[in-house]
């Protein structure tokens, strides 16, 4: 179960890198909510670990028909009928990390509180290096997802260029140069959204402006011919309380690129779907998480 005391305002992007196989008439831009369709649906579930190495799922979204449906968490039965469906002792998942698979998980037990959290708590099987600020998914489908893993961290020349176009993104952003000289790396994952061949970077950057505001930024960043970065797709946000994220992705090399990402509201998260649409980024999905009551 996510910490209740993180404070968290507003969206705090980190990354998930998924590519689904759908075309782009069928996304959906706002989540559906409802009970889960338990014939022919698709869970797609964050994986993380934490300090303990104690392993906990929580779902994102609920594929059914090339929909989006947000798992349902308004009251106690509707909790109980995920459970009992997603969270039933000695189920199993694949474990997807890098667009790849990764393994297998085993539901263990449903970690029921009174602020109808769906989390529950896995034993993993897996070949991914996962914690901390690295996590995975998890997938009630085996028709998605297959492929050989994509992700490893940025080499230095990747590395470089990512910061030399966070900090350009920063000065575009209105923020000044001194501030921008403060700027860190929250995260930096090099990956084959596209698979072709060409490795895009995803990554979240942060500064620190003192008085508990900070400025938060997190983009995706795309191969040019000239053999630098661009950044294709940018998030900002100033603000006046502490960030906090995690990284993890994977692909499953349809062709059709997607960044799934976690944002976090005042002791809540949720998650965000991004999906690459006639050359560039679009939000498609809002929804899942939960938090304090």
């Amino acid at each position: 179960m996510r910490p209740s005391k993180i404070i968290l305002p507003l969206l705090l992007l980190t990354l998930i890198s998924l590519l689904m196989p759908w075309t782009p008439s069928t996304a959906q831009t706002n989540a559906r909510r409802g009970a889960p369709d338990a014939s022919g649906a698709t869970v797609i579930f964050s994986v993380a670990k934490d300090t303990e190495g104690t392993v906990r799922i929580q779902p994102i979204v609920i594929i059914s028909g090339g929909k989006y449906t947000e798992p349902t968490v308004a009251n106690k039965a509707a909790a109980k009928k995920f459970s009992d469906v997603y969270f039933r002792t000695g189920r199993q998942y694949r474990m997807i990390f890098g667009g790849g698979d990764a393994g297998s998980l085993t539901v263990q037990n449903y970690v029921a509180d009174e602020c109808l959290n769906l989390v529950a708590e896995v034993s993993a099987q897996t070949t991914a290096r996962i914690g901390g600020a690295v996590q995975a998914l998890a997938l009630s489908s085996d028709k998605i997802g297959s492929g050989v893993s994509s992700r490893r961290p940025p080499t230095e020349a990747e590395r470089a260029a990512a910061l030399e176009g966070a900090r350009a993104v920063y000065g575009q952003r209105g923020v000044g140069a001194a501030l921008v000289r403060k700027m860190k790396t929250v995260n930096l994952t090099a990956t084959d959204l596209e698979r072709d061949g060409k490795l895009e970077l995803v990554g979240g950057f942060q500064i620190d402006a003192g008085n508990e505001v900070m400025h938060n930024l997190f983009i995706i960043f795309e191969p040019t011919a000239a053999g630098k970065y661009k950044a294709a797709w940018n998030w900002y946000l100033k603000g006046n309380e502490d960030r906090n994220s995690s990284t993890w992705s994977t692909s499953d090399g349809d062709g059709t690129a997607e960044v799934i990402a976690e944002g976090f509201e005042i002791e809540n998260n949720f998650y965000v779907i991004y999906k690459r649409q006639a050359g560039a980024w679009h939000p498609v999905y809002k929804g899942g998480g939960g938090g304090a009551c």
